[in-house]
């Protein structure tokens, strides 16, 4: 990811440092990738901070794709597991391989366990 300078008017809540912010003596008041604030935005006015170098924003995901990934996660999960099943041939997840799998799945689906 690229930054871009912005006026420190400009800046919002929620934008993430593309460089570290310095003082005039060139000591670190914000770490690189580091959220701004509200609270943030307000003590850097107040030190007399004009601008800063900011992340731009990243594109949305393309959501064909990101079905394509999930689905693929989900065939992988099924290949890693394949012996725990849960069916009697993997003794009814007695190991809890799954159950891991249950939750490993879900997760990847991006539904609630």
């Amino acid at each position: 990811m690229s930054g871009r300078r912005v006026e420190l008017d400009a800046a919002a809540a929620g934008m993430v440092l593309a460089e570290a912010l310095l003082d005039g003596h060139g000591a670190v008041l914000l770490p690189s990738g580091a959220t701004l604030s509200e609270a943030t935005l307000a003590s850097l006015r107040r030190r007399g901070v004009e601008h800063c170098c900011v992340l731009e924003a990243a594109a949305a995901p393309d959501p064909a794709a990101l079905a394509r990934q999930r689905q693929h996660d989900v065939e992988r999960l099924a290949r890693l597991f394949r012996h725990h099943g849960g069916g009697a041939e993997a003794g009814a997840g007695a190991d809890g391989g799954a159950e891991l799998l249950r939750l490993l799945t879900a997760y990847r689906r991006g539904e609630a366990p």
